[in-house]
């Protein structure tokens, strides 16, 4: 009696392709009665280091199709706004050109913040209000004046409110009350 023979090309086929299905599923489906000698030639050629990377590769092809399907979305909803923006900037234009719309520097710095949104920068701005480099210093300046000059400072001052007497009701005007009592 003559040993069947199997195409264990076609079965490693199956087997590496069909995630879950065991030897002896296999030889079930196929009418083999020896599913050890299957399984033999399956840890041979290690089948199942070939399925692990079937089923990576079929993960990935998965995500990579579904990340692909995504940027397509993205990149069609972006040509959507940006056919919008120009229209409605076409649109806009033309109605400050003949007059019948007025625009202030407020509404042009929005547009432009929206545009640079759009086009996928990031509108910031921002301000440095140092006061130390850029203080104004009098050191020195009266110096040299001559006493007139300086008397009638002072008679100034004093009419406007300098005196010995804080002015006001801020926390600096009432901190300066407090330690001059």
């Amino acid at each position: 009696m003559s040993r069947p023979t199997h195409d264990y090309r076609a079965l490693r086929q199956e087997y590496v392709s069909t995630p879950g299905m065991s030897i002896r599923e296999l030889c079930r489906k196929h009418d083999i009665k020896s599913w050890s000698t299957v399984n033999a030639k399956k840890n041979e050629e290690h089948w199942d280091e070939l399925r692990e990377k079937f089923e990576t590769q079929l993960a990935e092809g998965e995500v990579g199709k579904m990340v692909a399907e995504r940027i397509k979305l993205v990149a069609d909803i972006h040509e959507e706004l940006l056919i919008s923006v120009r229209h409605a900037v076409r649109r806009f234009i033309a109605d400050v050109s003949d007059g019948s719309q007025q625009i202030s520097a407020r509404d042009l710095q929005g547009m432009i913040d929206k545009f640079l949104l759009l086009a996928g920068s990031t509108p910031h701005r921002t301000e440095n209000r140092n006061f130390d480099s850029h203080s104004l210093t009098l050191d020195g300046i009266l110096t040299d004046a001559p006493d007139g000059l300086l008397r009638e400072l002072a008679e100034l001052a004093k009419a406007n409110g300098a005196g010995g007497e804080p002015v006001g009701r801020g926390p600096l005007v009432i901190l300066e009350g407090t330690r001059a009592s």
